[in-house]
């Protein structure tokens, strides 16, 4: 997961465009988890932390150290998270983006996980990303099965029309 957060921090002031670019400006491949549309682009983003993610995200000047993870521990709690670049104003000047979680267990069932606003705001300067305003949060104790869970988010551009299905991998063990 690692990886991730490298990633994520590579690409935080390269997103403008029609895609997600990496730090030469060139387009990267869509993922499960990074997906664009036209000129917007959603991340879905799983971590340990989230009080500390958007406190990381809002108060560093420059690139942030944001922590990110795919596993968890019975006890442990991990936050889902929207990163997005992209979306339409409507004519009142604001996005109207929204998102929609799911959380899918070992057994293949999915759990609808809430959802809200992602964003409801200006849009952000060209070149430049937005941490959503909605997040979920999933716990987990001991009665819960280990095993592959995935994050599923469904981020919607209301304005645009323009949907972005994403997922995480996250790896539950005792």
């Amino acid at each position: 997961m690692r990886m991730l957060l490298l990633l994520l921090v590579a690409l935080l002031p390269l997103s403008s465009g029609a895609a997600w670019t990496d730090s030469n400006g060139k387009p990267t491949a869509d993922t499960e988890s990074m997906r664009s549309a036209g000129d917007f682009g959603a991340q879905l983003v799983l971590t340990p932390d989230e009080k500390q993610f958007r406190k990381a995200w809002s108060g560093t000047k420059g690139t942030p150290t944001l922590r990110a993870t795919n596993s968890a521990r019975a006890g442990g709690a991990v936050a889902a998270m929207i990163v997005f670049h992209g979306c339409v104003a409507k004519s009142g000047g604001a996005c109207d983006v929204s998102v929609d979680f799911k959380l899918q267990g070992p057994d293949g069932k999915q759990a609808p996980a809430g959802g809200g606003p992602v964003w409801t705001g200006e849009p952000a300067p060209a070149g430049m990303l937005r941490l959503g305003q909605a997040s979920m949060t999933v716990r987990f104790d001991a009665t819960d099965r280990p095993g592959d869970y995935r994050v599923l988010a469904r981020v919607t551009d209301k304005v645009a029309g323009r949907t972005l299905d994403l997922a995480a991998r996250l790896a539950l063990g005792r």
